[in-house]
């Protein structure tokens, strides 16, 4: 009885020692943790291209400003009277044979008294001695021409500059008259004087189409 106790004991124990032998087996160290490995992307390098901008050219055209051109034409002194008259034949003195619609002038009269300043178809200044200008109450405008046409006319001219434009065709004369004075009783002690005339011009047609038949 004594001896199954006592194998009964010695099996717990062997047991319990088995328990804790097993407990005790090293199971060995855990393998390390193995950490992922980061790779670094490195993006390839962009080579820029420079844009090329074509190169404009810019072309700045000026137009030409032509500034009118304007020329002398006649420049003269005289004398006068209040009886007395002078004529610039346009043709003989000036050059121009004829004068045309939007030919333009710039007349300049300085003279010691007033004067008229007129121009008139040549063939009328032929006839000025017994055509004589004057100023009268009675007409409008003041001056009695009588049978002068006159255009361009200054009057009571002694510093006196004016422009003017042609209208009509045809050969000119243009006139210094102190006549009218003849007929006005405050000039009546008036001796000669001095006057001066200058002509320039201004402008003109590009192109002169005129029939000449009668002209000639």
């Amino acid at each position: 009885m004594i001896g199954k106790k006592i194998l009964l004991l010695i099996a717990v124990l062997l047991m319990a020692a088995v328990c804790i032998a097993g407990c005790s087996v090293n199971v060995g160290a855990p393998s390390p943790t193995t950490m992922p490995t980061t790779v670094q992307t490195v993006p390839p390098a962009t080579t820029v291209v420079p844009t090329t901008v074509p190169a404009t050219t810019t072309i700045v055209t000026t137009a030409a400003t032509t500034a009118p051109t304007e020329v002398q034409v006649l420049h003269d002194t005289g004398t006068l009277t209040t009886k007395t008259y002078k004529t610039y034949d346009f043709k003989t003195l000036m050059g121009f044979k004829f004068l045309y619609p939007k030919d333009k002038f710039k007349i300049t009269i300085k003279s010691e008294q007033p004067v008229l300043g007129y121009a008139l178809s040549t063939e009328r200044a032929g006839q000025l001695t017994g055509l004589i200008p004057r100023y009268q109450p009675y007409i409008k405008g003041g001056i009695d021409w009588g049978l002068i046409e006159p255009v361009m006319v200054m009057e009571k001219a002694t510093d006196t500059t004016q422009e003017f434009t042609l209208e009509d065709t045809g050969p000119y004369t243009y006139v210094v008259d102190g006549r009218w004075m003849g007929y006005e009783s405050d000039y009546d002690n008036i001796g000669p004087f001095k006057y001066e005339i200058t002509i320039v011009k201004t402008g003109g047609p590009t192109k002169q189409d005129f029939d000449f038949t009668g002209y000639q």
